[in-house]
């Protein structure tokens, strides 16, 4: 079919490319060809430069253009690191629940628009990443999409400091919460719907790692993969009708945001090697 993206096997694919599993039916140059029909990013950072601004914001201006924040006022945590493939890093100065953050739309816009209840449309999201640190205590991590506004001093999707998830936010992606370094999670909540969903115990880090984790939707369900592996029909999201905790319809942008957790020192940090993101209307 025209527009499809070939990948060949899955074993076949090196460890830093998109996941067939997610990716195969993504019909990017038709998107790119008709704005109409879908809209697609992809960045892996190796065309940016970070332009610094004031008081702790910076723009990113490459392949996708990023608005960077840095709670500690210094932009310099947010660094291309001097490699062939392409990577951000974003790192903490060590002060407890300081946030340092990437997201598109200049932190207003919301240019990503949640997958609604019912709806059939098809809807992809992958990152690459790896953080430095494992420890509990050390960091917070949220990696996906989440309301506008997010890159800022109130710390991301977490509710107060980087131990717990927010419930007056709107988001769905992959969190580290600070008590449990090792672990990310499954999150996902629309603003002031309750208490956040929250799966644990699916994904498990190692320090300097790579891992690539996302998710799309598929037959009227919100599935999520690790590293090209679909994690099961027990994590998998029902949006065929209403659910209380997705953020049917929302506007959101794509945003990685780190919080210095209790324990962190001045080097924690997370790498980021591409963001990838699409919607069909």
């Amino acid at each position: 079919m025209a527009g499809l993206i070939r990948y060949g096997s899955e074993d076949a694919v090196a460890s830093r490319m998109p996941s067939p599993s997610i990716w195969s039916d993504c019909r990017v140059s038709t998107f790119l060809e008709n704005p109409q029909v879908g809209a697609h990013m992809f960045d892996d950072f190796r065309n940016s430069v970070v332009l610094p601004n004031v008081s702790g914001v910076a723009q990113i201006v490459g392949d996708a253009n990023w608005y960077a924040f840095a709670e500690s006022e210094s932009v310099a945590d947010t660094a291309l690191q001097a490699d062939d493939e392409g990577v951000l890093l974003l790192q903490t100065d060590g002060t407890d629940q300081d946030i340092y953050a990437i997201t598109t739309g200049a932190n207003v816009a919301g240019v990503w628009k949640a997958p609604s209840a019912g709806n059939a449309k098809g809807y992809w999201f992958e990152a690459r990443i790896k953080v430095n640190t494992v420890t509990d205590g050390d960091i917070g991590l949220f990696v996906g999409l989440a309301e506008p506004g997010e890159a800022a001093n109130a710390l991301g999707v977490f509710a107060g400091d980087a131990a717990a998830l927010a419930t007056d936010k709107t988001y769905v992606g992959f969190a580290i919460l600070e008590g449990d370094g090792d672990d990310l999670c499954i999150v996902y909540d629309e603003d002031d719907s309750g208490t956040a969903s929250k799966t644990t115990g699916k994904i498990t880090l190692a320090a300097n790692t790579w891992v690539r984790v996302g998710f799309r939707v598929k037959s009227g369900y919100v599935r999520f993969y690790k590293d090209g592996e679909d994690l099961g029909d027990d994590v998998a999201i029902d949006i065929r009708q209403a659910n209380v905790n997705w953020p049917s319809a929302h506007d959101l942008d794509a945003i990685v945001s780190l919080v210095s957790g209790s324990g962190a020192s001045n080097d924690d940090g997370v790498y980021i090697d591409w963001v990838r993101v699409a919607m069909e209307y």
